[in-house]
């Protein structure tokens, strides 16, 4: 089934950035009231943004969640 995007949530690391070897992520929040966290690099590849669509098959291949 297919769900969509309806919101990002993005960290705020502040002016100290991310850890050395942290891999920057992104928060999905979906129609069905769910929050998936993924790596950034990876929702910008797919093109996940607000108002796309995600399949439940790649949340639970790609969430760290």
């Amino acid at each position: 089934m297919l769900r969509k995007i309806i919101d990002l949530i993005e960290p705020d690391n502040g002016c100290e950035g991310f850890s050395e070897g942290e891999e920057p992520t992104v928060t999905l929040v979906l129609d069905d009231g769910r929050s998936v966290k993924v790596y950034d690099n990876l929702a910008y590849e797919k093109d996940w943004d607000t108002g796309r669509e995600i399949s439940d098959e790649e949340i639970d291949k790609y969430s760290l969640s």
